[in-house]
């Protein structure tokens, strides 16, 4: 994962592995893929450390916050070669505003730690920092130490998505979707529902995902004596549930093209990861 910790404290307690999370909110990662996304879809490990405000590939910051992207599904390859997935487009280069919302709340979605608490957490109350950190720590493995960088992504992640927002005390306030569901059995694949907003009258708004049928998904990655071919092309809208198993697809294949790739060059690329 993005951040995976020991907990400081007896010999025992560092032993015990801790979970991880993109410790690189929605909010800033969805900067970042704008910026790059003037000079393109693709680009080398080098420059997109650039964009995000890095001087060199090698640092531990730089590879924690671009497993972050990783693990939010927002680019995908390896060594010298960086490629934002469909995800990562529509987020970089928007056609509207709700397909940009769509592939935001995908995103959010790919984080499982995110997604629980999300799923976990009261809506339409405001929350204090103090309980959700809690609840992170005791529930879902974060380590007492990060529990704050945890919250701060989080929070930001989700009011970048639309799934959240904070009220005039700065206290957090997870939005519902129409039908007022919000645990993982009420919603297939723990997303929100497609459906037009309402007026709203209360402190509780309603999260709606977009009609409008997005681009044809296509990607292709480079194998030893030809391509892989990942496309979807529809017709009709693509519900939000699509595009957290077309981030598993994405994976699988990606992985697949790893065993697949042609063999390395006599010289080392530089900036290669591990």
């Amino acid at each position: 994962m993005t951040e995976d910790l020991r907990e400081e404290g007896p010999a025992i307690n560092r032993r015990r592995r801790r979970t991880g999370f993109p410790v690189v909110s929605l909010a800033d990662a969805s900067a970042i893929l704008k910026e790059a996304g003037k000079y393109g879809f693709e680009h080398s490990t080098a420059a997109f450390a650039t964009y995000m405000g890095h001087s060199t590939t090698n640092s531990g910051a730089f590879r924690q916050r671009l497993a972050a992207f990783r693990d939010l599904k927002l680019i995908a390859g390896r060594g010298d070669s960086l490629a934002m997935t469909d995800i990562g487009r529509m987020i970089a280069v928007p056609t509207n505003e709700r397909s940009e919302r769509q592939a935001l709340q995908a995103a959010f979605m790919n984080s499982p730690e995110f997604l629980r608490l999300y799923d976990w957490s009261v809506k339409g109350q405001p929350l204090a920092a103090g309980p959700l950190g809690g609840r992170a720590v005791h529930d879902f493995g974060i380590a007492p130490s990060s529990k704050d960088k945890f919250v701060q992504s989080f929070s930001e992640s989700a009011i970048a998505a639309g799934l959240a927002e904070r009220n005039d005390e700065g206290l957090l306030i997870l939005l519902v979707p129409e039908d007022g569901a919000s645990s993982a059995d009420a919603r297939p694949a723990n997303t929100p529902t497609t459906a037009p907003p309402e007026p709203e009258s209360g402190p509780v708004r309603q999260v709606s995902t977009p009609r409008e049928t997005p681009p044809v998904i296509h990607q292709t990655w480079e194998i030893d004596g030809g391509m892989i071919t990942f496309e979807i092309a529809a017709s009709k809208p693509l519900p939000a549930s699509v595009f957290v198993t077309v981030g598993e697809v994405v994976a699988s294949l990606e992985r697949l093209a790893g065993t697949l790739a042609p063999a390395p060059s006599n010289s080392p690329s530089e900036g290669a990861e591990d």
